[in-house]
Parts: structure tokens; C-alpha cells; sequence
């Protein structure tokens, strides 16, 4: 497909337009380089309201509508057009069908010719940016309002889920919902995308468009399932290239010690409180432990308990055992609080 053969196609098309109405068009549509016009601009260079700049466009796209099945330019380009959306699974991002077109995401004069000559034909669906979506293509309105339908199911699902879903489990997620093409799906959709490690979710979750070192160190550090170092936190967040800008090793630390969906389990080792970790010092975990418990506990059970919670050595536990004003040891050797 020849993208600057189409040029001949619209001229052809709009030649029995009259000169204002052609010109509108053309600048409604951004013909010559690909630059669209508002209904105002236009009506302020013919010194007229954007209403009548809209009328004056309305009129001359039925009165194209009537002659477009005529000429065969406009058929083969349709055609293609529709050949390529199919093989998406009938949905195509429209600035993909530009770039499958002249090469390029760009509003070009070519692009927006083809917009044009799509537009008038009208027997492609077209859903226009929002924000739920950025413009796509479909083979029919059917298929369109399909689509729809299936990601704003989805969209629920995920939120349902209150968490990300791995790319290849999708379609059994979704259930009955139709995910032909997930790389389409995610490119049209605004709400729903994949993170760097291939799992879907919400654009609002950080687990999927991580904001910031916080977010990128929860990332990576939920991924790899234990505790680490903020040193090892930055290396993983640089080896991951979220970015161009590598991530400062002192910053990780800053920022972790402050969020608390990080506790701090031993000597600059970070897990995240959702493993079940709580915050507070080696003092802390031992008096929650104690309270917790329904009755005294020997000091090899308070050290393991702790070890499950801190990664600290067992003569740091034992030290703070020693303070005789938080704990009281029993004559058969365990532990409880002291009584206030």
C-alpha cells in the first residue's frame, strides 16, 4: 500500500466540493501537513462561528459519503485497512494503523489523508481519545462496543483482584471476556498495562507504572520474595532500567525508611510489610511476641520467633532480653513481660 498514492485518492474525492467547503475540510482534517484545525481557528479566518464551520463540515462529509462507493481509490485503502485490523483481532490503536501505513506514529499528511478517505467511507468503526482510551480502529461497531465492553470488564476484574495477573494468565482471568490480542488490548487501553515483568494491571498501581524510587524498589523487591539490602534494592531497580536514571543507593535508603510498606529487619535490610513484617526495633518484636503469647516462652523459642522477624544475630536478642525493667526471666529459665 502506497501511502503517497492517496493523495491522488482525496483529490479526486473532494474536487466537486466548493472552494470554502474543500478548503474546510481540509483543514478540519489537516490534508496538507497533517495539522488539524478547530471549528474557532477556521471560523475566525472566514469570520464566521465554529457552529456554521461545523454545519459547512457536516454537509460537505454526506455529500462525499454519496459518491465515495464510486471510486475505487477509496475501496482499496479501505480494504487494507480492514485486512490489517483483522489480523489484530479487529481492533487496531490508530496510530499503529499509521505507522503500518507511511512508517509513521505521526499526524502527517498522509496519515491524516488516510483518516480522511477511512472516515468518509464509514463502514470502519472508529472510537475517538478519551480517557479510558487512546483512538482506535475496528472492522464494525459491533466489534467495537465488544471491545469496549470487554476491557471495562476486565478493568473490574483486575480491581477485584486488587492485584497484578501474569500476561499468559489473562484469557483464563478474564473468563469469558475475548482477548484476542493483549498486546492491542493494552495498547489501546489507557487504565490497563504491563509492567517490565510481563503482568498486567491497573496504570493506577505501582506495581505496574512505578512513580518513583519507592515504587520501583516495591517492585523489585516484592519480585524477589525476600529481604534485601538497599544496596542490592538499588542494583536490582539499575539492573531492571525503569528509566535512563540510574537509582542513588543512599536515595533507596532515604525513601524506603520512610514508606511503610518497607520494615526495616536488620542491618540496612529492607522486606516488605505485607510478608507480615512490622516495624520497630529487636525490643519491639520481642515484647509483641510476649504479649501475643498466653504464656511465658523459653528463650530458644523467643530467638527463633525473633529470627522469623529480624535477620539479626541471636546475641542481639539475647542482649535485649537483659533489661530487667521489660522482662522478667522465671526461675525454669522463660521469659514473660514485667508486670507494671
Amino acid at each position: 500500500m502506497m501511502s503517497k498514492d492517496i493523495q491522488q485518492v482525496v483529490v479526486s474525492l473532494v474536487k466537486d466540493l466548493a472552494p470554502r467547503n474543500r478548503d474546510i475540510i481540509s483543514r478540519r482534517f489537516g490534508l496538507k501537513n497533517g495539522k488539524k484545525e478547530t471549528l474557532e481557528s477556521i471560523g475566525q479566518g472566514y469570520g464566521i462561528t465554529r457552529e456554521r464551520v461545523r454545519q459547512i463540515e457536516e454537509f460537505a462529509l454526506k455529500q462525499l459519503s454519496k459518491s465515495v462507493f464510486t471510486n475505487s481509490g477509496v475501496a482499496n485503502y479501505v480494504n487494507w485497512a480492514r485486512d490489517l485490523i483483522d489480523s489484530k483481532g479487529g481492533v487496531v490503536k490508530e496510530k499503529n494503523l499509521f505507522k503500518s501505513f507511511s512508517g509513521q506514529e505521526a499526524d502527517t499528511s498522509a496519515n491524516a489523508s488516510l483518516l480522511f478517505v477511512l472516515s468518509v467511507d464509514g463502514s470502519l468503526a472508529r472510537s475517538p481519545e478519551n480517557d479510558e482510551f487512546n483512538a482506535f480502529w475496528s472492522s464494525n461497531s459491533e466489534k467495537l462496543n465488544s471491545f469496549k465492553n470487554t476491557m471495562a470488564l476486565l478493568t473490574k476484574a483486575l480491581e477485584k483482584n486488587s492485584g497484578v495477573v501474569p500476561a499468559g494468565d489473562l484469557p483464563s482471568f478474564a473468563k469469558n471476556n475475548s482477548i484476542d490480542n493483549l498486546d492491542t488490548c493494552l495498547s489501546v487501553s489507557k487504565t490497563i498495562s504491563k509492567n517490565i515483568f510481563d503482568e498486567v494491571g491497573l496504570v493506577s498501581w505501582p506495581e505496574v507504572k512505578p512513580r518513583g524510587v519507592k515504587d520501583k524498589a516495591y517492585l523489585v523487591l516484592k519480585k524477589a520474595k525476600s529481604p534485601k539490602h538497599f544496596g542490592d534494592i538499588a542494583k536490582l531497580i539499575n539492573e531492571v532500567s525503569f528509566s535512563n536514571k540510574k537509582a542513588n543507593v543512599q536515595t533507596v535508603h532515604n525513601e524506603l525508611i520512610k514508606d511503610g510498606r518497607f520494615v526495616l529487619v536488620g542491618r540496612g535490610m529492607y522486606a516488605l510489610s505485607e510478608w507480615g513484617y512490622s516495624s520497630g526495633t529487636v525490643k519491639d518484636v520481642l515484647v509483641n511476641i510476649l504479649k501475643k503469647s498466653q504464656k511465658p516462652l523459653a528463650k530458644a523459642s523467643l530467638v527463633a520467633k525473633v529470627m522469623d522477624a529480624r535477620m539479626v544475630k541471636e546475641n542481639t536478642i539475647l542482649l535485649n532480653l537483659q533489661d530487667s525493667k521489660t522482662f522478667s526471666k522465671k526461675e525454669d529459665g522463660t521469659y514473660t513481660l514485667r508486670k507494671a
